[in-house]
């Protein structure tokens, strides 16, 4: 890293910490309530494909004298109709969200591990290896255990992912703070 970005970094040394710590706060609520946090995860999801939905159709009307009216009004309604069916049916929802989130937490596990490597001449890489390499197992976990436990089983993994990611964000920001503005490399 070149010194601007290092000065750069430390500026914002306090958020990654805050972010990091709320990270970690998340990933210890989960774990500690895993039934509600997969049902809050599911509602949250459910509402984001309410909004999305809304605001789609809206956009799509607004602009319905330009091409791709259609196909942007049906995709806002297919958001509308998967909001509304999350929400109708938490529990069933919360079995495909588990599916979903399997698949999910594994490709995050991958692109961190890829993303270790690139940084490995880094300071503390390591933490973003393990990150993955831990995502890449509690992914295939989860689809392995589907459809059984999957109301307590994606609390808890989402949590662990949550924690450890909060500990690596930390463990980066505590790297970085101590390093002199001219250092070439983290």
């Amino acid at each position: 890293m070149d010194s601007q970005i290092i000065r750069e970094e430390k500026r914002n040394f306090g958020l990654a910490i805050v972010s990091g710590t709320l990270m970690v706060l998340l990933g210890i609520a989960a774990i500690a309530e895993p039934f509600i946090a997969t049902i809050a995860i599911t509602i949250v999801l459910a509402w984001i494909l309410l909004i999305g939905g809304v605001i789609r159709i809206v956009h799509a009307l607004q602009s319905r004298h330009k091409r791709g009216f259609w196909s942007q009004l049906l995709i806002g309604i297919l958001y509308l109709i998967a909001g509304v069916l999350l929400i109708s049916n938490i529990l069933g929802a919360a079995l495909s969200f588990t599916l979903a989130l399997g698949f999910v937490i594994f490709f995050e596990g991958v692109f961190e591990v890829i993303a270790a490597f690139q940084a490995r001449r880094d300071r503390n890489w390591g933490w973003i290896l393990f990150s993955g390499i831990t995502a890449i197992i509690l992914g295939i976990l989860i689809l392995e255990q589907w459809p059984f436990n999957a109301a307590w089983l994606v609390g808890v993994f989402v949590g662990i992912d949550f924690l450890l990611t909060g500990i690596w964000m930390i463990m980066l920001a505590l790297a970085i703070s101590r390093l002199p503005n001219d250092r070439a490399r983290v």
